[in-house]
């Protein structure tokens, strides 16, 4: 299915953000979920996938111990409209600029202890590549690293159906893609965040 807004495109980034903020007022309440869930960690190296404009980096580079934090995002526009939302902060990001679409995106970025991702995983425009995304993200996971997985679930109201698994397809798409302990972490707003583990080697 093809991309219905071009976030490479300056001024329409700038318009999905203010668009966001308004009609999903309870984004932040995911941040602090995701900062909860990483916050007994110590020196953590995170990967987001679909950084976006840097407001999750924001949360988590403030209050996790975050030893390394890469930000893979396809669009140029958004890793600088999160460079400047981030201030000094982005001089601990690593922007990368690839396309999670594409098969390849893992390749040379190393291991981290936390791949994370919010609103994003429906960009690869359709829900059965849901887990090939997911499993791709266990390739640079440590072992007993964990995803946090974040997402809107399919209702009555879903414009976009190809796009958003069922509620109960968002935990089988992880252990699908292998990981274990699946859990349920925050629900709001027809979003769920789950947390998967990485098996042990």
């Amino acid at each position: 299915m093809p991309i219905r807004v071009d976030f490479r495109d300056p001024s329409t980034a700038l318009t999905w953000i203010e668009e966001t903020r308004i009609k999903r007022p309870y984004r932040p309440r995911f941040f602090t979920a995701f900062c909860a869930a990483l916050s007994r960690r110590s020196s953590v190296r995170i990967l987001e996938l679909g950084s976006g404009p840097g407001l999750l980096a924001r949360a988590l580079l403030v209050h996790c111990d975050v030893r390394s934090y890469v930000a893979l995002d396809f669009s140029p526009a958004m890793h600088a409209l999160a460079a400047e939302h981030l201030g000094p902060l982005a001089s601990r990001v690593d922007f990368v600029t690839r396309d999670f679409r594409e098969p390849a995106w893992p390749d040379g970025l190393g291991l981290f202890d936390a791949v994370v991702t919010l609103q994003a995983a429906h960009e690869t425009r359709h829900k059965r590549h849901l887990v090939p995304l997911l499993a791709r993200a266990r390739l640079v996971l440590d072992p007993c690293g964990v995803v946090l997985y974040a997402d809107h679930y399919l209702t009555p109201e879903t414009k976009l159906p190809a796009l958003t698994p069922a509620r109960e397809d968002q935990p089988l798409a992880l252990a699908q893609a292998g990981f274990v302990d699946v859990e349920l972490l925050h629900d709001e707003g027809n979003m769920a965040l789950w947390r998967g583990t990485n098996p042990p080697a």
